[in-house]
């Protein structure tokens, strides 16, 4: 959602009343199956009603809201900004669906963490509705969007070609996934910082917010590559699909190997969304 500038909310609004709205918010599945969204939430939407709204940063909110450390640098960990995304993704979600004739509208503005709050026809003289009525349709359950992360590749050389190599293939990967129609991509820098921290996938993929991942490991043994890609579903850790990949290795024909494999991967990628 875009949302005006924000304002002072309770000139417009009672605690209690948003205090309300938020209940009948975490009561959409996006939120109450997430700790972590309602704990974003009712801190910022908290500390904007006391007026605190300049308080109100990734570093405090890092701090007050995932308890991470005072040593937290913003600059090195994304992870402020990945929740802030999966929240606002949330609300759109809300707003949609079962909170579409809300009468408090409450909202993030991109790349602000200080939320707003508007009545319905506010937001409706704002043209910020995501749909009408009608071009909803409530009777069909709306169909989860397949969203990827590209893991590390494990890697048994100690060699910096092939680590090297093992980067570039999945910036590779990401890079050519997110031109996919109906297809959302996780920074796959972000997915490295964050996976050495969590190895669960489906708590990692609950706290992200993917629900596929492409993996794989790489073994290098005198001048033959071999690499082994994989295809999961994040929340079953079931095996969707797995190939592997055998190739000399010469000095000019690493980009070569590259493609194939990322093109073979790209082409199994669009298949699963298609089923969806």
């Amino acid at each position: 959602m875009n949302f005006p500038t924000p304002f002072v909310a309770n000139k417009l609004f009672s605690y209690d009343s948003i205090a309300d709205q938020l209940d009948r918010i975490f009561a959409h599945p996006d939120f109450s199956k997430s700790e972590i969204l309602k704990k974003f939430l009712s801190y910022i939407v908290h500390e904007t009603l006391i007026g605190s709204s300049h308080c109100i940063k990734e570093y405090t909110i890092a701090l007050h809201v995932l308890e991470k450390p005072v040593s937290f640098n913003p600059q090195k960990d994304c992870i402020v900004r990945i929740h802030a995304g999966r929240l606002r993704q949330a609300l759109t979600h809300y707003y949609s669906g079962m909170g579409f004739n809300d009468q408090i509208v409450i909202g993030i503005p991109k790349g602000k963490y200080v939320p707003v709050f508007m009545d319905r026809q506010q937001f409706i003289d704002e043209k910020k509705l995501l749909a009408s009525p009608r071009e909803r349709e409530p009777t069909v359950p709306e169909l989860e969007p397949v969203i990827f992360a590209i893991m590390p590749m494990i890697c048994t050389s100690e060699g910096k070609l092939i680590k090297a190599f093992n980067d570039s293939l999945c910036l590779q990967m990401c890079t050519t996934l997110a031109q996919l129609n109906e297809v959302s991509v996780i920074a796959y820098q972000a997915i490295k910082n964050l996976a050495t921290k969590y190895l669960d996938l489906k708590e990692l993929g609950a706290m992200v917010g993917f629900n596929h991942i492409i993996t794989g490991g790489t073994q290098y043994v005198k001048n033959k590559i071999r690499i082994n890609i994989q295809i999961i579903d994040s929340r079953t850790y079931k095996q969707i699909w797995s190939r592997i990949f055998e190739s000399k290795v010469t000095p000019t024909n690493l980009f070569d190997i590259q493609d194939e494999i990322c093109k073979q991967t790209i082409i199994q990628a669009q298949s699963l969304v298609n089923e969806y």
